[in-house]
């Protein structure tokens, strides 16, 4: 099993997930470009879910084809992006809230994608125009207003910290382009989990990738936040362990 950690982030962030998976499974949890001991994509390159993509598939040859290969929030996206590049073979997706906004606009929702992108260029350009604290606005949407101010001081401080890379993340996340011809050429099942007590895009987000994957479905953790892996790793590892 195969498990993609957020932004930002590293793979620790399925440490307890994965603790409840490893009596059945082989968890290989890597660090994503720019986060933990994976080096960042090369300076002055344009920011591209591609690039971590091509990584994880060489993960993937290297240590064989997943049964269930899982992504949380950034790393939903590159998850999704691997499994419609159809470059490796893959029992089962597993998409944790994948912040895959542009998947709005394939949907039609014109108005909740641009709503949604202007309160992430707003915190773009905060963060870019040396503001860093601006990530309380990229916390607060994904995991509800007062989150950040809620968080202990240290895990602010390592938001703020690794802020300017979160907004490469974001930058490569609103670069996808998501083609009606590869969803057709999904085959294996797609499933989205949504927290109960997430925001509406979420679900709307999910919602999308279940209408355009032949087996697409979705699965809500009725108490959940965005904050899953974390909260509710009984339930998240018992879901993933249902799609092996």
């Amino acid at each position: 099993m195969l498990l993609i950690h957020g932004s930002p982030g590293n793979g620790k962030a399925w440490q307890r997930v994965g603790e409840r998976l490893a009596d059945r499974f082989r968890i290989v949890a890597p660090d994503l470009p720019g986060h933990g001991a994976t080096t960042p994509q090369p300076a002055g390159a344009v920011p591209d879910v591609a690039y971590a993509a091509a990584l994880i598939e060489g993960l993937i040859r290297a240590v064989g084809a997943p049964a269930v290969l899982a992504g949380h929030s950034y790393g939903g996206v590159v998850a999704l992006a691997i499994a419609l590049r159809g470059g490796v073979s893959l029992g089962a997706l597993a998409l944790l809230e994948p912040v895959a906004v542009s998947m709005l606009r394939v949907a039609g929702d014109r108005e909740a994608y641009e709503s949604t992108k202007a309160v992430f260029d707003a915190y773009i350009a905060g963060v870019e125009g040396g503001e860093p604290y601006t990530v309380r606005a990229m916390v607060d949407f994904w995991f509800g207003t007062g989150a950040f101010d809620r968080m202990p001081e240290p895990l602010k401080a390592s938001m703020v910290r690794h802020a300017a890379v979160n907004v490469r993340d974001v930058r490569a996340a609103f670069r996808e382009d998501y083609s009606p011809a590869a969803w057709r050429r999904l085959g294996m099942p797609v499933t989205t989990l949504v927290g109960g007590r997430s925001p509406a895009v979420t679900h709307k987000i999910a919602q999308a990738i279940a209408a355009h994957a032949p087996k697409g479905s979705v699965v809500t953790l009725d108490t959940a936040t965005h904050a899953m892996t974390t909260t509710h790793a009984e339930a998240v590892a018992h879901a993933l362990a249902g799609l092996a």
